[in-house]
């Protein structure tokens, strides 16, 4: 019964998850191809003239 109630606390279970032997300085994957889009030019949008408001005529 004891095994049954037993709940691991969420701190715990993060802490063995991500401890590890050394700390990683490299970028991760997804750092990675964030930093490669945003390094590529967007690409250029094209641009509508803006239209010019009609001349008022005088009625």
């Amino acid at each position: 019964e004891l095994e049954h109630a037993f709940k691991f606390n969420d701190a715990v279970l993060r802490h063995l998850a991500i401890k590890m032997k050394k700390p990683v300085t490299t970028p991760s994957p997804m750092m990675k191809e964030e930093k490669a889009k945003s390094l590529t030019p967007a690409p250029a949008v094209e641009e509508k003239p803006v239209e010019q408001p009609a001349a008022a005529t005088s009625e």
